[in-house]
This record gives C-alpha cells, sequence and structure tokens, in this order.
C-alpha cells in the first residue's frame, strides 16, 4: 500500500519534502522516498513497524496529518495526493494499540 505525500522534516526550519509513503506489511517496514533531482538530493526513511510507539491522523481544514512516533522522535506526513494513507494508519492503529 502506498501513498503520495510529503514529509515534515526539521533542517532549521520546518521544510516538506514530497514522496511516496510505502507500508510493506510482508517486510514489517514503512518506507518513505522522496523525490530529488540527483541522488545526492534524495532522502529516504526506513522504520520497522514493530518499533513504533504511537500512531495519530490529525484532520486540518485543509489536509490531513499523519503522526507517528519512533525512536524518540516524531515523523509527520501531510498534504497526501490520495486516500491510501487511511488505510496505512489503520493498520499501523492496529499494530501499535
Amino acid at each position: 500500500m502506498q501513498s503520495k505525500c510529503s514529509i515534515k522534516k526539521f533542517q532549521f526550519r520546518h521544510i516538506k519534502r514530497p514522496g511516496i509513503l510505502l507500508l510493506d506489511e510482508e517486510r514489517r517496514l514503512l518506507e518513505f522516498n522522496a523525490y530529488g533531482l540527483t541522488a545526492a538530493d534524495s532522502f529516504s526513511q526506513t522504520i520497522p513497524i514493530d518499533l513504533i510507539e504511537k500512531v495519530e491522523l490529525s484532520k486540518g481544514l485543509f489536509h490531513d496529518t499523519l503522526s507517528l512516533y519512533y525512536d524518540g522522535e516524531w515523523y509527520k506526513w501531510t498534504d497526501f495526493l490520495d486516500d491510501h494513507y487511511q488505510g496505512i494508519f489503520k493498520v499501523l492503529q492496529d499494530r501499535t494499540a
């Protein structure tokens, strides 16, 4: 299951990096691969589903935000271009409950 979205990162200020959020239930991983023009500009993050401590979905006026707490840090995705993120949230919520 995958969804096109952006990750909110803090690099001296909050920035958004567009990419694809992918849930691989077989390997039990959540992956985010950011789009980049060059290999040096690309960014990826892999999180084991079993180590996610908390998952939240907050509804905003213009967009929703999927947040998860892993390894002492919050990761946030927003600006979803489809509704697949809701399925990703349900799977993660069931695994962390």
